[in-house]
């Protein structure tokens, strides 16, 4: 099997550098970039410089993490949003939190993402004007429109149903049981009493954040809140959630986040997102493509027991 990687399996990546440990740095492009593309003792060195650029930041603008502005989202981008929020499956947990649309301040937005797909972005800016209206912004950050999610391709081989995506959301959502009258154009063979049904697909995937005190943690769209920022725009609609007290911290908080708060959480300059846009910080390397996979396989036995 010819296992060469043409030039259209590549996505241009843009790579943090010199915020995160360097063994992180290098491991990625270890993994994700062609071997012989890249000369190690060259991105270490990079790294280093761009380490002691992050060191001048984390004296220099300490205390910039605690100070993002948040605003109200405007009248006219309300019912977009809270549109959004009335999707069922929004109400399953953050339904029960305080939680609420803002304008947020990019720049100072926590991030812990250590890279952003280009190709991604282009794909976004194509299908955005050039100067978006406010329906254009919310249309994007609440992922409606034209912005819906891509499409999944089934295969079925072996007993295994198998799932692909380019999108990394791609997730099992929940697994119940239903009435087989339920179920339109399909007759199953036999009297059906029951049918097991596994939902698969993608979170609501908005942009979204946490509030930890005064910082606010960027979990969700950061391609987007890039495509913005390139665009010109400073503020961007967010929903964002406040994890301030310990036992929603622990729900709310990405693992990255919950499994270094000390780095993200009290350091006086963590990682933000003004990060991507400073070329000293970033670097562009061509990142062998991926696609998302799930597979699912049904073991289903017939057994007897003792009759109650």
């Amino acid at each position: 099997m010819n296992s060469e990687i043409n030039p259209d399996g590549l996505d241009t990546t843009l790579l943090l550098k010199g915020l995160f440990p360097l063994p992180g740095f290098i491991r990625f492009v270890r993994e994700r970039c062609l071997s012989g593309s890249f000369d190690e003792a060259v991105l270490v060195e990079e790294w280093r410089k761009a380490r002691a650029v992050a060191l001048g930041l984390m004296r220099d603008e300490a205390g910039d993490a605690d100070a993002v502005g948040v605003h109200a989202l405007p009248e006219d981008m309300m019912p977009l949003a809270e549109h959004a929020l009335r999707q069922p499956s929004m109400h399953r947990l953050t339904s029960l939190l305080p939680r609420s649309w803002c304008m947020v301040e990019i720049d100072r937005l926590v991030i812990f993402q250590e890279c952003l797909n280009r190709h991604h972005i282009d794909r976004l800016q194509a299908s955005m004007t050039a100067t978006p209206s406010a329906q254009d912004v919310i249309t994007l950050v609440s992922r409606s429109g034209a912005h819906v999610h891509p499409e999944v391709r089934l295969t079925q081989s072996d007993g295994y149903y198998t799932f692909a995506s380019a999108s990394n959301d791609l997730r099992f959502l929940d697994i119940t049981t239903v009435k087989p009258a339920s179920i339109a154009d399909y007759e199953p063979y036999g009297a059906a009493s029951h049918a097991v049904v596994i939902y698969l697909g993608f979170s609501d995937n908005l942009v979204s954040a946490t509030r930890f005190g005064n910082r606010i943690i960027l979990t969700n769209g950061s391609h987007r809140l890039y495509l913005l920022r390139k665009l010109g725009f400073r503020y961007a609609p967010c929903l964002l959630t406040d994890a301030s007290d310990s036992d929603s911290s622990e729900i709310l908080l990405p693992t990255a986040v919950k499994e270094d708060r000390q780095f993200y959480l009290e350091s006086p300059r963590p990682p933000l997102f003004k990060d991507y846009l400073d070329p000293r910080l970033t670097c562009n390397v061509a990142a062998v493509r991926k696609n998302y996979v799930l597979r699912a396989k049904l073991d289903l036995q017939r057994i007897t027991v003792p009759a109650l």
